[in-house]
């Protein structure tokens, strides 16, 4: 049996997209792994000949019946892999030379640490040579999870016994949000970690699901949160709940009067108190984390509604750094010319 088991769904992707992601996997340094590819349009003649070109006996070639979606198809692989672990791949990305030897060895040396991240590179159209560094430790990570995905998915390796004892799947009715809801799962039963170490270049451009299904992500998102707040036995009203979706978490929001804010400070302090009640995740993360997301509101309310939000910062008891944020607002009141 192989240690790792690479799964790679694959959908009407670029053709040169498409080998530079299979030649990053091929040439990695670690080289005792069975290599599953998906292809999730057959009818696409094009990539089958391109896939078939390639005789490497660790690729494991399927296809579905076509269109099935990206959910499925991952689930078809994580029924399919039969090693230890499980690594993903992006059929459009490029994994680093190194980047299954250090996560292996990794998870080797840290028997309580059951999926794993890395740091990633954006390149491509947008988004160019960007480096994304996620937070390392498990307690950052669950803290953050709950507001956004804290580890990038197609980096990801984890214990398949995990998954398998678990019965944990991919969520079907998502395009997008089942990779926090995979983790969240895993959270359950194991640490969750990233390696510091950029191993994944993560390609950008107009056709990504990202850009072209906004809102149902932000739908998505909404119904995730929904059934974090429901395991976690928290109780919020429709209007804290929908301020938690449409303007806690969603950076695209515009806020323009004071009165949004203050209802945003009130409902990450009550998190903040419920959590502590019910030690649902490291309380000192958490808190710090409701913190970075009311300073993230008063700026963006400084900026587009020209509010002074001093006296909300001043008043909370989440954990802020006062004085270089009362120096970034000033500067944008300076700007903006703010109320």
């Amino acid at each position: 049996m192989t240690k790792i088991s690479v799964v790679m769904p694959v959908y009407n992707t670029d053709i040169k997209h498409l080998r530079q992601a299979m030649d990053s996997i091929l040439s990695q340094s670690f080289t005792d792994f069975e290599f599953i590819i998906l292809n999730d349009s057959p009818y696409n003649e094009q990539i089958k000949d391109i896939i078939s070109t390639y005789k490497d006996q660790r690729i494991i070639y399927h296809e579905t019946k076509g269109d099935e979606g990206i959910s499925k198809s991952y689930n078809h692989l994580l029924d399919m892999a039969t090693s230890k672990y499980i690594a993903l791949m992006n059929h459009d990305d490029i994994s680093h030379k190194h980047r299954l030897k250090k996560q292996y060895e990794y998870l080797e040396k840290n028997k309580d640490v059951g999926l794993l991240g890395t740091a990633y590179k954006k390149f491509g159209e947008i988004n160019r040579f960007k480096t994304i560094k996620n937070p390392i430790e498990n307690t950052a990570i669950q803290s953050l999870l709950l507001f956004r995905s804290p580890i990038h998915h197609p980096t990801i390796m984890f214990r398949r016994e995990i998954a398998t004892q678990h019965k944990i799947r991919y969520n079907e009715n998502f395009i997008s949000l089942n990779d926090r809801q995979l983790y969240y799962d895993f959270s359950k039963y194991t640490k969750l970690a990233n390696l510091k170490d950029v191993l994944y270049q993560y390609r950008f451009h107009k056709n990504m699901t990202s850009k072209k299904k906004k809102e149902t992500i932000r739908k998505e998102r909404a119904i995730f949160h929904k059934l974090w707040f429901a395991y976690n036995a928290i109780e919020l009203t429709e209007e804290e709940t929908d301020l938690f979706d449409n303007y806690i978490t969603n950076g695209r929001c515009r806020i323009k009067d004071k009165e949004t804010l203050v209802k945003i400070k009130d409902t990450l302090e009550k998190l903040a108190i419920i959590n502590q009640q019910k030690q649902i995740i490291d309380v000192d993360e958490f808190n710090k984390i409701c913190g970075k997301y009311l300073i993230k509101r008063c700026l963006n309310g400084a900026w587009y509604g020209k509010i002074a939000t001093q006296s909300i910062l001043k008043s909370t008891p989440l954990p802020i750094r006062i004085k270089p944020i009362l120096h970034i607002l000033n500067v944008i009141n300076t700007i903006r010319g703010g109320k």
